[in-house]
């Protein structure tokens, strides 16, 4: 009896290798079909089937490559196939499946989800007042692609070694990227600024800036001098690629956040104080041979800074940026309380600058479809106070969630957890500075920082968990 049972009992095919044969077949029939009509389309098939096959064989492997595409985010594979968006809706699917068979994974409704759900509420409700609702809807879609990378860092990233992980990745793409735009700079003589594969030379020196912090708390927690001394060799390659970005923006950035690497005390990023030494040292041989193969338009750029009403290279004020502010709060004097609708600034940045007092309308960058270059001004502009007061909050309760997680790990002893935290909180006030000069409120970096924030926090709290239960069964075990 018990045989026939067996023998009428199928074989059981696992459920995923099933559906990657599926996927892989339809991926390869796809590709031959396009082959001979889009061969672009099925190059980005390839690689979004190999990505994916990475990805399903390990999850956790998503926030590395999400990182990687915060380098190259002017990459595309086809027409309005950039790898950036191609990554977004990736991360939403893997998230969606995940969450179905995990759950939330320890990730539990905070005040830091509560803002960055209410900011994309507010984006959304603009509509009903916004003159052109097809730029609500395009804002809101670089929204949503920015909360698939917050939640996809929340939801995944959960032990130390993935943040070392993604803070290595954070720091050979600045090498990579570094190296390759400042060989292409000295190769111009100066005459083309780096800019890496963002496709802006701000955002590239912005993004460099934000990987300074990484490779220090890397640095910390190497033993061997010549790792060690790689990891400062990438700072002075970020040095260098900024410079040879001629982002003043960038250099802002930089400034403000080594004045904090070297202000805070030098257990945060160094194992002694002769480590912080030395990488004082290689700041000023970094500055040094910037200001050595630095061409006159660099010094100029810099000048401009402190004079922003007269900019050297351009002829216009802070090349353009005054006007463009100036622009924007009369444009924000028209609709105080509600703004004139996420993403509706481009729609009426020419009639702005043209009506506002003071601009000069004959200048080049008088023209439609610009952006206000301060993130703060722009969210102002386009969602009211409410829309700023969200903005504000999201970035003051990340930095909140960075140091609270920075004090809980330091309290059990969590080394790479409490360290990393306050990395990234440097990183954080470095992004809060650029946004003062870019329209960068939905760039990628920023809703990692955020989702990093959120996965610290899950994960300081379970090492403090798990330090008051080692405690209270030591009290146990010696009979206290």
């Amino acid at each position: 009896m018990t045989g026939r049972v067996a023998g009428l009992v199928r074989p059981q095919v696992p459920r995923t290798g099933a559906v990657s044969l599926i996927v892989v077949l339809a991926a390869a029939l796809a590709v031959g079909a396009l082959t001979t009509v889009q061969p672009v389309y099925a190059v980005a098939i390839v690689v979004a089937a190999a990505v994916s096959l990475i990805v399903a064989a390990n999850v956790r492997a998503l926030p590395l490559f999400l990182v990687f595409t915060m380098f190259v985010e002017s990459l595309e594979l086809g027409p309005g196939l950039r790898i950036g968006r191609l990554a977004g809706v990736m991360a939403l699917a893997v998230l969606a499946y995940y969450v179905l068979v995990r759950g939330r994974a320890g990730l539990r409704p905070n005040a830091l989800l509560a803002v960055a759900g209410a900011l994309g509420f507010w984006m959304l409700l603009s509509t009903y007042w916004s003159t052109d609702s097809s730029l609500v809807y395009q804002t809101m879609f670089s929204y949503l692609l920015a909360i698939s990378y917050l939640l996809a860092f929340a939801v995944l990233v959960r032990t130390a070694d993935q943040l070392v992980a993604i803070f290595a990745v954070f720091a050979i793409g600045s090498l990579v990227f570094g190296l390759v735009s400042f060989a292409t700079y000295a190769a111009s003589s100066g005459a083309a600024r780096a800019q890496g594969l963002q496709g802006d030379p701000n955002y590239f020196a912005v993004y460099q800036v934000i990987a300074l912090p990484a490779a220090l708390a890397l640095s910390a927690r190497e033993r061997r001098p010549q790792r060690r001394l790689l990891y400062y060799v990438v700072v002075g390659v970020i040095i260098l690629s900024v410079v040879s970005s001629l982002s003043r923006t960038g250099l802002i950035a930089l400034a403000g956040v080594v004045s904090l690497t070297l202000l805070l005390p030098w257990r945060v990023f160094f194992r002694n104080a002769g480590q912080k030494l030395s990488y004082a040292l290689a700041l000023v041989v970094a500055s040094t041979a910037a200001v050595i193969v630095g061409s006159t338009d660099f010094v100029a750029r810099v000048q401009s800074i402190l004079d922003p009403q007269s900019d050297a290279t351009s002829g216009y004020r802070g090349s353009g940026r005054l006007d463009l502010w100036a622009a924007a709060v009369n444009g924000w004097h028209d609709s105080p309380w509600l703004g004139l609708g996420a993403g509706n600034f481009q729609s009426a940045a020419l009639d702005l600058l043209q009506t506002t007092p003071g601009v000069n309308t004959t200048a080049g960058y008088i023209r439609a479809n610009r952006v206000v270059h301060n993130a703060y001004l722009e969210v102002l502009t386009e969602l009211g106070p409410v829309g700023l007061t969200l903005y504000v909050a999201l970035l003051g309760i990340t930095a909140w969630f960075l140091l609270a997680a920075f004090k809980r790990a330091r309290a059990v002893n969590e080394e790479i957890i409490s360290r990393f935290s306050l990395a990234l909180l440097v990183s954080l006030f470095g992004y809060a500075l650029s946004a003062i000069f870019l329209s960068n409120q939905l760039g990628k970096p920023l809703w990692i920082i955020v989702g990093l924030a959120l996965a610290v926090d899950v994960m300081s709290r379970r090492s403090a968990t798990a330090a008051v239960v080692r405690r209270e069964t030591a009290r146990t075990a010696a009979g206290v």
